[in-house]
């Protein structure tokens, strides 16, 4: 008797695909990346923090550093587009965006990164590309002020970058808060400051 061609399939059992794994183990990486930086980062580590096998988690990232570069895109600096058509509102709100991926639970990252940059082949890499985002966010603030007349032509973008996440991690560090958020009237204050400092002083190279 020929096969029915539209017969159901048989479904070979086996452990179902946990739809939350890759949320799971961003999580899970964040912290134990909080927790102690590069030499602490390792899939048996991740594994137990986040409660998912070693195994599935090979299946999806290759090594660490895939690893870290995924954990990073998916948890860390996200700076959406900041277009407010004025350039004090635009620093303000990449200040503040900045400030809520440094300060709180895995502020301690920032710490590690830089420290692990500047040893670590593999963590220099995977942090490349956040770095990219935050410049391309920091470049087109600066262009559209150079545009509107609010800055001159020789702002330094790359500068303006690298005084807000400075300025803001080193804030964070040391004035921590046991992972708090910072109080938010100081946190206001200190952005305000930080903003007109760059306008007055344009990050001038």
């Amino acid at each position: 008797m020929p096969e029915n061609p539209i017969a159901p399939k048989v479904k070979v059992s086996g452990r179902p695909r946990d739809p939350d794994l890759a949320n799971k183990v961003y999580s899970a990486s964040m912290q134990v990346y909080a927790g102690g930086g590069w030499q602490a980062f390792t899939f048996d580590a991740v594994s137990k923090a986040a409660g998912v096998g070693k195994a599935a988690m090979y299946r999806r990232w290759t090594d660490r550093e895939d690893l870290l570069t995924k954990t990073l895109q998916d948890k860390w600096l996200h700076i959406p587009t900041i277009d407010t058509g004025d350039l004090k509102r635009d620093l303000t709100a990449y200040c503040e965006h900045v400030f809520d991926a440094l300060e709180g639970h895995y502020g301690r990252i920032s710490i590690y990164l830089r420290a692990d940059m500047q040893v670590f082949e593999p963590v220099r890499r995977a942090f490349a590309d956040e770095d990219r985002r935050l410049l391309q966010q920091a470049l087109a603030i600066v262009h559209r002020g150079v545009k509107r007349g609010e800055l001159p032509l020789y702002i330094n973008p790359d500068l303006v970058k690298e005084v807000i996440v400075g300025a803001i991690s080193n804030h964070v560090t040391s004035h921590p808060r046991e992972g708090e958020a910072e109080l938010p009237d100081a946190r206001e204050t200190y952005i305000d400051l930080l903003v007109a400092m760059i306008m007055a002083g344009q990050a001038r190279t």
